[in-house]
């Protein structure tokens, strides 16, 4: 009798510790997942203060404010922004960009990079789309508060002198840069899918997401609403920095050489930063990529 009193006595006393935290916990999950709502009018970082706002007219795909803050020895010339029309019947090539960081901690993890798309066009110089944590002023990235509703969701479409030469000159990190072998009707019809959700969080906010609304995943959920299942799900798709890897055994990436051989000539961040001041920094930048990506 007496033991079974003790287990009796030891079970009320776990649950008066436990229940109060699992009650504390779930308020939490509520609060976080179901009253709280995604805004756009907040004291954003530098950068991030602004969405594009487009309009898609048939072919016709017009962006304000398209960042293009411009970087040389890792400190911004100039903060600006520009406009552009884009006819997606010129759309030549899509490139997919990989950004592998040296900075503790991501360094040694090979899941953690950033992803984006650029598009070339051959009237006009190429643009990046890249789906990011949209910051405030002071505020730094972490994934694990990214988890939790912690950011709102930003689509930034930007030149490639801010967001590739920024990542090289001011930031220090790898990029790889591989050319897709998507359709040209499939790569307009990316292009215009990016814009329509870029246009969306205009009047629709939404979180982002370290593992379901990330850099990667939302660009192959757009991948699969211009074809259904064009990329299946994979873990990949939240860790992108297995990204590329999945992309080339999808066929989406050139797969005639052993990727690790592809991965190595596609490495642009030496050439990136050898460029970086030239005025036709994306023209170089591509004849120097070719130049490694072509195989004798």
């Amino acid at each position: 009798m007496r033991k079974k009193s003790n287990s009796k006595l030891w079970l009320q006393k776990i649950l008066h510790i436990a229940l109060p935290v699992v009650l504390v916990i779930a308020l939490w999950l509520i609060y976080i997942f179901i009253i709280l709502q995604p805004i756009n009018n907040r004291n954003w970082e530098i950068g991030m203060e602004r969405l594009p706002q487009i309009a898609i007219r048939g072919t016709s795909v017009e962006v304000h404010d398209i960042r293009d803050i411009h970087y040389k020895t890792g400190i911004p010339l100039s903060a600006s922004y520009i406009n552009r029309i884009f006819d997606i019947t010129k759309i030549q090539q899509v490139w997919f960009v990989q950004e592998r960081f040296t900075i503790k901690p991501f360094i040694g993890f090979k899941g953690v990079a950033h992803t984006y798309f650029v598009f070339d066009f051959s009237d006009q110089n190429p643009i990046v789309i890249s789906v990011e944590a949209r910051r405030e002023k002071g505020e730094t990235f972490n994934a694990w508060r990214g988890l939790f509703n912690q950011y709102e969701l930003i689509y930034i479409w930007g030149s490639e002198e801010d967001e590739t030469v920024r990542r090289v000159v001011a930031e220090h990190n790898k990029l790889y840069m591989y050319p897709l072998t998507i359709s040209n009707n499939g790569a307009k019809q990316l292009f215009l899918q990016l814009a329509q959700v870029s246009l969306n969080l205009e009047s629709q906010p939404r979180f982002y997401n370290t593992l379901t609304s990330n850099c990667t995943n939302e660009l192959a959920k757009a991948a699969n609403q211009v074809k259904a299942n064009s990329i299946p799900f994979n873990i990949a798709l939240n860790f992108p920095g297995y990204s590329d890897r999945e992309l080339y055994k999808l066929g989406y990436i050139s797969n005639i050489i052993p990727f690790e051989d592809l991965k190595r000539r596609s490495y642009i961040s030496d050439i990136a930063e050898k460029n970086s001041n030239k005025s036709d920094f994306s023209k170089r930048l591509r004849e120097d990529l070719q130049a490694n990506l072509t195989i004798n």
